[in-house]
């Protein structure tokens, strides 16, 4: 059975309309060139497979493959184990622009909850002068985790090369970033918002982190 799929364009067939881009959420799919058609960048990392960008392309123009050869690959994205080659435990990277405050959380309860399963790092590609601090206060509150002397704000130059990347929830077009697999798990930032908003977010970053684990375990 096929562990991962492949997306192939045609680009004879691709009007470079980018809808794949704008409906992928796990950032499969960049505009690259001068006619800003689809380029893969994760083609065999994400495994959303979902396929909805193809029901608005021309026909023929995206497709799937995996890698046994069968075409029309569809996972359950939820229960999914990708395969990783890597020396001891896979090296996970969550990245959001300013590393401030999603993705420090991210690296902190990786660390709590999964540090027997995989190595987490954080960064991102605009830093801001220091972690965000109700992100610190909060984390401080529910898990007694004080990210400010445990963490640090950090490029992506600064961190290992990951295995496994996750995207935060980009506002913004997301990095080309190598790895073995890709997730985007789309969430908004609560910075400026009130304590609930920050509640909300990392309770979805601990059942986030929780169901990689299973994945990755």
């Amino acid at each position: 059975m096929s562990k991962n799929w492949y997306p192939v364009i045609d680009y004879e067939k691709c009007a470079g309309c980018m809808v794949c881009n704008d409906m992928c959420r796990h950032g499969v799919y960049k505009p690259t060139g001068p006619e800003g058609k689809p380029e893969v960048v994760y083609g065999n990392g994400c495994i959303e497979g979902c396929h909805g960008c193809e029901r608005q392309c021309p026909q023929g123009a995206i497709s799937y493959f995996g890698d046994d050869g069968t075409r029309d690959i569809d996972y359950n994205y939820e229960t999914y184990k990708p395969e990783l080659k890597c020396t001891g435990k896979p090296k996970v990277a969550f990245l959001c622009v300013h590393n401030s405050c999603r993705s420090q959380i991210a690296e902190a309860l990786g660390k709590l909850l999964a540090g027997d399963v995989f190595e987490s790092y954080s960064a991102g590609t605009a830093l801001k002068d220091r972690i965000n601090p109700d992100a610190v206060r909060m984390m401080k509150a529910l898990y007694q985790i004080d990210m400010e002397q445990t963490q640090r704000n950090k490029l992506l130059k600064h961190i290992p090369e990951p295995d496994v990347v996750i995207f935060m929830g980009c506002n913004v077009s997301c990095p080309y970033v190598p790895c073995q697999y890709a997730e985007n798990w789309g969430l908004d930032d609560p910075s400026g918002k009130d304590d609930e908003a920050f509640r909300f977010t990392i309770r979805e970053i601990h059942r986030h982190i929780l169901e990689l684990k299973e994945k990755l375990r």
